[in-house]
């Protein structure tokens, strides 16, 4: 059925005229995404920490008169912060891609036929069809409403729902609560109230994860702290009676070596290349820290129907309890249905009845929406004659409490209901009465006459029963929520065998008769729960939640929203969601599949593994060129690393931190939710400390070395260390592991034994039997990482 068939016709602008208005008055967006400028992004390279410490050193070798070191570090200065900018402008990408892919539409009419348009495309006289959920995108003026309930907290702060009649004006970013109606368009884009609005105030920028603060928290301390340690070495070497320029560049080139600047860069890249790859597979981020999130999930929280299930039903049987006539129950069926057919329950029905009824003689006069206590809906109809009747359709228990039957006729419906749905289908009573009809709703739905029960079919999807096996092998508690009756929920779970067992389901009814300490048990403990309310659903999170347990939780209403608003990780399902439970949710999937959910939430425990691989390493690498960089000057030793090295080791720790450990397989599932847990973060921190001590070796050893000969001992055990720590985070990923060792072996040779190599970076050729020492040395301070590993594993 469509509007027309209710009473009400339109026909909207042409194609033609639409594109013409669009042209006019530009898309329907209240603020275009700003780019940064070059300017900007030029300026933003200059502040670069790394970048003006590398210019301040090549103006200190110029004044030293070292005009070669001086060329090097101003060449080096380019592929240093283009390293950034690539792996920026990636992230950037990864980010653009993702926002492309989701486009909001609106329902308007076209050419006289009702469309999808995009709300971009939306111009000023266009005839949109409102529904409950939706947020309104553009102001207008109401044409026809029906119990049309509107929330405009968005704009005046109030949440009290209003009521809106024909003629009444709506604006941009206010939602639909209830009801239906349809909208003239009368301005778009920035000539909104909500755009002029936005205009003068600028979105203000997504709020950082726990994690993210904790980096910039630790960058900011770190940075502190090596700034009183640059300061410090400058005044230990001044005091020895170095130079000034020779003190600043020693003090300088650990300043370098100190800023950890890939944490935030390797942070950002990874989520967002992984949430490019989710937005492939049909899951939309809206916030990358959800990404992070994702990783931890523990507990998924999901719909039955569309989403366990096909969410295509099929009308197996509508069963009459009544003497009516054939076609006149099949109209009853029908007119219990929405003016606007959206659901699929009512497209089953349509489909089922065996001779379409002539329903254009009723015109709609009371529209009472869903009720979410008894679980029904009901329409009041005028007919040709003036005469009136009543339609209601819902739960079968929720539709016999508003029908005249005996305690004995109930029984036996129920008994009837319970056998149906123990065998897995889903059920609909049907009710109605001819009776002049009052505007009042608990008057008009009384002393009903029950019609029959409808008992729809909807197959369980072939992937999901395999999800959920996934989901059981990876310590991933499922609960499946659902509307239906607790032995339908019962019969779908054992199709999937979702672990439960009876204790397990619990009605909306039954945990409205529990303690608040037996609810807590029930929500922990439970698989199956039916027929809760919109309470309960934000109850059942929120006591999971109160346990340490990270929440995934999917919904397409509006009545899941407050549900989704506080879950970790809320999502919204496939085309039928509700612009206001897209608008509540992190994630949003463009189809109905849990196996969708599931696939996501691997991702993000291999973004999360990834995360963890790649920060361990950073910190293995971090420690000893910080302490190399800072001992041997602060000790009088000499300097073990200068500006070039430096500049060396980043060009290696840049692309190997970022894409080196990218998207790798989870081996083994590690519980901590912390990206470095204490014992791999004191791990770390000994397998840098060893690498350092061995590197150490020749200043304490072989004092009479010349300092080239020292340092070309600790570079290439440095190399070679960070080689092993290369090899044991990469396990097994085996083109890793060769394309790394054969990268750093090639290096360490072609800097030691290329005689223009060595003078640039101030290093001598080691003997073949000192360089063999120096590499077994490197790799042996690896190990301890290796033992604490297996140990940890075993």
């Amino acid at each position: 059925m469509h509007l027309d068939e209710a009473g009400v016709s339109f026909t909207g602008l042409s194609s033609e005229e639409a594109r013409r208005r669009l042209s006019t008055y530009g898309k329907n967006e209240l603020l275009s995404e700003e780019k940064e400028s070059r300017f900007l992004m030029i300026l933003r390279l200059i502040k670069d920490p790394m970048g003006l410490m590398l210019l301040g050193l090549a103006v200190i070798y110029v004044f030293l008169g070292e005009r070669t070191d001086a060329i090097i570090l101003l060449i080096a200065y380019v592929p240093i912060t283009a390293i950034d900018v690539i792996l920026g402008a990636h992230a950037e990408r990864a980010i653009g891609k993702l926002k492309s892919t989701f486009r909001p539409t609106a329902q308007v009419f076209r050419d006289g036929a009702l469309t999808d348009v995009s709300i971009l495309e939306l111009v000023p006289g266009d005839v949109m069809a409102l529904e409950e959920g939706q947020t309104i995108p553009a102001d207008g003026t109401l044409s026809t409403t029906t119990e049309l309930r509107i929330n405009e907290a968005s704009l005046t702060g109030e949440s009290e729902p209003l009521r809106k009649q024909d003629r009444d004006d709506l604006s941009a970013g206010t939602s639909v609560l209830s009801g239906r109606g349809v909208l003239e368009v009368t301005a778009t884009g920035p000539h909104t109230k909500f755009g002029k609005i936005l205009v003068l105030l600028r979105a203000s920028k997504e709020e950082l994860s726990p994690l993210q603060r904790k980096i910039h928290h630790l960058i900011k301390l770190i940075i502190r702290i090596a700034s009183v340690l640059v300061v410090i070495l400058f005044g230990l070497e001044i005091f020895r009676g170095k130079p000034f320029l020779q003190a600043l560049l020693s003090a300088l080139t650990f300043g370098m070596a100190a800023v950890p600047e890939e944490f935030p860069l390797v942070f950002t890249l990874y989520l967002s290349l992984g949430a490019w790859r989710l937005a492939r597979g049909g899951v939309l981020v809206k916030s990358l820290p959800a990404v992070e999130t994702l990783g931890g999930v523990d507990v998924i929280c999901t719909d039955k129907t569309g989403t366990l299930t096909e969410g295509k039903f099929r009308l197996t049987e509508l069963i009459p309890y009544t003497s009516m006539e054939t076609n006149e129950l099949w109209e009853f069926a029908i007119l219990a249905c929405e003016p606007i057919i959206t659901d699929s329950m009512e497209k089953a029905i349509f489909e089922k009845a065996p001779a379409r009824p002539d329903v254009t003689q009723w015109t709609l006069v009371h529209d009472y929406p869903f009720e979410t206590d008894g679980k029904h809906m009901s329409h009041g109809w005028r007919g040709a004659s003036q005469q009136t009747l009543l339609t209601m359709k819902g739960a079968v228990e929720g539709v016999l409490a508003h029908c005249r039957l005996t305690a004995e006729e109930k029984q036996t419906i129920l008994n009837r209901t319970i056998e149906l749905a123990s065998q897995g289908y889903r059920l609909l009573g049907l009710a109605g009465k001819h009776a002049p009809l009052t505007g009042l709703r608990p008057r008009d739905e009384e002393g009903l006459t029950f019609l029959g029960i409808m008992a729809f079919s909807d197959p369980i999807r072939s992937s999901a029963k395999a999800a959920i096996q996934t989901c059981q092998r990876e310590g991933i508690v499922v609960k499946m929520i659902t509307g239906d009756h607790p032995l339908t929920a019962h019969a779908v779970a054992d199709q999937l065998e979702l672990a439960h067992s009876h204790a397990a389901l619990y009605s909306g009814a039954d945990l409205l008769g529990l303690s608040h300490e037996a609810r807590q048990e029930a929500f922990r403990t439970g698989a199956i729960f039916s027929r809760v309310t919109p309470e309960q659903k934000y109850e059942l999170v929120q006591a999971l939640k109160d346990q340490g347990k990270i929440i995934a939780m999917t919904g397409d209403g509006v009545n899941d929203t407050p549900a989704l608003k506080i879950a970790d990780v809320g999502i919204s399902m496939g085309d039928t969601a509700t612009d206001a439970a897209r608008a509540t949710s992190k994630l949003v999937l463009l189809q109905n599949d849990f196996d969708g959910i599931v696939q996501a939430v691997l991702e993000g425990r291999r973004i999360f593994s990834s995360l963890r691989k790649s920060f361990s390493y950073l910190v293995s690498f971090h420690v000893p060129i910080v302490l190399l960089a800072f001992l041997p000057p602060a000790l009088g030793m000499g300097d073990v690393f200068l500006p070039i090295h430096i500049i060396l080791l980043h060009l290696v720790v840049h692309p190997v931190s970022a894409f080196t450990f990218e998207n790798h397989p989870v081996v083994k599932q590690n519980k901590s939710r912390e990206v470095l847990d204490k014992t791999t973060f004191l791990t770390a921190i000994l397998s840098g400390s060893l690498v350092t001590l061995t590197a150490l070796a020749p200043f304490f050893f072989y004092p009479d070395w010349q300092i080239e000969q020292k340092r070309s001992f600790s570079i290439n055990v440095f190399l070679i260390g960070n080689l092993g720590f290369v090899l044991l985070e990469t396990i097994p990923i085996f083109t890793t592991r060769l394309f790394f060792t054969v990268f750093l072996l090639l290096s360490s040779t072609l800097i030691f034994y290329l005689n223009f190599m060595s003078k640039a970076l101030h290093v001598q050729a080691i003997l073949p039997i000192g360089y063999l020492v120096s590499s077994l040395l490197g790799l042996g301070s690896s190990l301890p990482s290796l033992i604490i590993r297996k140990s940890r594993n075993a």
